[in-house]
């Protein structure tokens, strides 16, 4: 990796800190070149703008949400897909998640960026999971397996210093896929 390579991604780190702990908004560039103990100047010539460092962040991201929309847009999904493109996408981009759901600036970029916004591919997330002609009962349950995607997702990273085991990752799908049955009759 080239020093200007290396200058960028540390530019990336630094900012993704940063924006996690204070907010995109409460961040400025000046906080940026600061931590990397430069001037803004010379951060200017790695990215033009703060919210061309942002793009850089939410690349990974929003190629996820890219592909996780062609999931929905190619017919019903099977579960199982969906559901472990939004694990990998949780254990991917972790320190961003955060900032996508807290920071509503972040989340109106992400919008803009995706040809759907996110509580509407959300909504059809949803739908699919819960299938077609659902009850009460089902759209309770994708809503449960959903969320337990990102929260399990979320426990197994904190337990095992940042990483995603992969048997992590099957239990993690295993329990969401068992969340979307019906109840057993009795």
């Amino acid at each position: 990796m080239g020093a200007v390579s290396q200058t960028r991604e540390r530019i990336l780190a630094i900012a993704r800190e940063l924006f996690v702990r204070h907010g995109y908004t409460g961040t400025t560039n000046a906080d940026i070149a600061r931590e990397l103990g430069t001037t803004t100047a010379a951060l200017y010539y790695h990215f033009p703008s703060k919210a061309a460092i942002l793009d850089g962040l939410l690349a990974e991201p929003l190629a996820a949400y890219h592909r996780i929309i062609g999931y929905l847009d190619t017919g019903p999904p099977a579960p199982a897909e969906l559901l472990g493109a939004f694990i990998d996408l949780a254990a991917d981009s972790r320190e961003l998640a955060a900032l996508i759901d807290r920071d509503p600036s972040v989340l109106a970029v992400v919008d803009k960026r995706l040809p759907r916004t996110i509580e509407r591919m959300t909504e059809q997330v949803i739908a699919a999971l819960a299938g077609p002609d659902a009850d009460r009962g089902a759209v309770l349950r994708a809503h449960a397996a959903f969320a337990a995607t990102k929260h399990a997702t979320m426990a197994a990273l904190a337990l095992n210093a940042g990483t995603l085991d992969p048997a992590d990752r099957a239990e993690i799908l295993r329990t969401a896929l068992r969340v979307l049955q019906p109840p057993a009759a009795g």
